[in-house]
């Protein structure tokens, strides 16, 4: 029989044997964080107006139902209880009792009087909502998630909301309750329920172009996890085509198509994600950032660097503990 201290060996040295395949990897490599999470009680005829975000914002309905309608969309989206609602890159929108009510509430302004994380709208107690935002490090989160759709619904009588169950309320259990520990399990809680969301989204996506759909697409995913694991690599369309078993025009319209840059784009992207973890640890000075990620001369990598990221790589990284660095915007290509 095994003893314990051998058990314990063999499960760590199974778990840490997994291969991470390349949604967690680059989850991780933008070091998805909670930034934000709040609840709101509300009662009576209520409304209040959301401001835009970047990022996922996540809205966990828990009790009653509400109405939301985001600035410039033609669709409105009904929620109930159990209801999960994912928002990515969002405009400001709505969330109400009913779209009728005229005097709407600003979640800025009055947020600032919660209690305990919770805004109570009208003294409560017929709406419980709890709100969660997610962002990134880095440039990159701007291409990958450019395509997505505006909102992911997730009704809580679908198969798959069972997936989700849980992880929500364990996230819920864990914003309220003030226990040590509190903000790591939070933010190991937060890849998990994003992960499971895009599950659920690959499931029931249909004729959908983006960079998830890449991921899931047998020759696609190919090049994207070269890249990925050999951004050093000196990539050509001609090579990357070749890995991903197409011809080369083929692969580079598919590759568009789908993700919306070119693949050698994608690559400089890839590059400049990493860069820009090397250059704010402080340990590295530019020229070997540069020849880290695959750059053979420090001027080369300057230039990628300062089309995407609006700066020298100098400047970023002695501007490194401020957030007012503009990330170029995708109509700069």
């Amino acid at each position: 029989m095994l003893q314990r201290p051998e058990l314990c060996f063999i499960v760590y040295f199974m778990i840490n044997d997994v291969p991470t395949d390349t949604l967690s990897a680059t989850l991780m490599k933008m070091k998805l964080k909670t930034s934000a999470a709040g609840a709101v009680d509300a009662g009576g005829n209520w409304a209040i107006e959301m401001p835009e975000h970047q990022g996922f914002r996540l809205t966990q309905i828990v009790r009653g139902e509400c109405w939301v309608s985001p600035k410039g969309s033609r669709s409105n989206f009904h929620l109930t209880a159990g209801d999960c609602f994912l928002t990515i890159n969002g405009p400001s929108c709505v969330v109400a009792k009913s779209l009728s009510v005229r005097r709407r509430v600003n979640l800025s302004s009055r947020y600032k009087n919660a209690k305990n994380g919770v805004m109570t709208v009208n003294g409560g107690g017929e709406y419980f909502g709890i709100g969660t935002l997610f962002q990134f490090d880095g440039p990159l989160p701007r291409v990958l998630f450019a395509r997505l759709p505006q909102a992911i619904h997730v009704p809580a009588h679908s198969d798959q909301a069972a997936i989700l169950r849980w992880s929500l309320e364990r996230f819920g259990t864990e914003f309220f309750s003030r226990n040590m520990g509190r903000s790591l399990i939070l933010n190991h809680l937060a890849p998990i329920m994003l992960s499971q969301i895009f599950r659920i989204y690959l499931s029931s996506a249909k004729d959908e172009r983006n960079w998830l759909i890449a991921l899931s697409d047998a020759k696609l995913s190919k090049a994207i996890e070269a890249v990925h694991l050999d951004y050093r690599t000196d990539w050509s369309l001609e090579i990357l085509a070749e890995v991903a078993g197409m011809s080369r025009s083929g692969f580079a319209l598919s590759f568009k198509k789908h993700v919306g840059i070119p693949p050698m784009d994608y690559l400089t992207h890839w590059r400049i994600q990493i860069a820009c973890e090397l250059l704010k640890t402080g340990e590295n000075n530019v020229s070997s950032v540069a020849s880290a990620v695959g750059y053979r001369s420090e001027s080369a990598f300057s230039v990628a660097f300062k089309k995407i990221i609006a700066c020298r790589p100098g400047a970023y990284q002695k501007a490194s503990g401020h957030s007012a660095l503009k990330i170029a915007s995708m109509s700069d290509y």
